[in-house]
C-alpha cells in the first residue's frame, strides 16, 4: 500500500470514527487480521476460472496494474505513480504503461490537443 492511500484511509477513519480499526478487507476466518495477499491471489485465480479467461502469463496482479497505469496517461506520472503505489516514476513508465492504439491515433490526429491535468 502506498504512502499516499495509507494516509487517505487513515483519513478517513479519523473523519468517521464508526470504522474504528476494521482492515479494509478483513480476513474472512479472522475479521480482527486483514487478508493476506495469498488468499486475494487464490480469489483472483477463481475469479479467472468463474469468468472462464486464462490470464496471461505472469499475469495476475501485473496486466490489471498495466490496465489501470495505461488507462491514466495523461495524467501527471508523478500522480499515477503515487496513486497506483508505484515507488519510482520509471517502473510505471517502463513496466506498466503501455502504448495503445486510441492514444496513438490521437497523437496522429490531433497533435495540438494535448491532455492537461487540472
Amino acid at each position: 500500500m502506498s504512502d499516499a492511500v495509507r494516509d487517505a484511509l487513515s483519513a478517513q477513519r479519523k473523519a468517521h470514527p464508526a470504522i474504528g480499526k476494521t482492515a479494509v478487507f478483513p480476513a474472512p476466518k479472522d475479521p480482527t487480521k486483514p487478508c493476506n495477499r495469498h488468499l486475494f491471489d487464490d480469489w483472483l485465480r477463481r475469479a479467472y476460472k468463474l469468468a472462464k479467461i486464462v490470464p496471461q502469463r505472469r499475469g495476475m496482479w501485473h496486466s490489471i496494474r498495466r490496465k489501470w497505469a495505461t488507462e491514466r496517461k495523461g495524467y501527471p506520472v508523478k500522480d499515477v505513480a503515487a496513486a497506483g503505489g508505484w515507488k519510482t516514476e520509471e517502473v510505471l513508465m517502463t513496466s506498466y504503461q503501455q502504448a495503445d492504439a486510441e492514444t496513438i491515433k490521437n497523437v496522429v490526429l490531433h497533435p495540438t490537443h494535448r491532455i492537461v491535468s487540472r
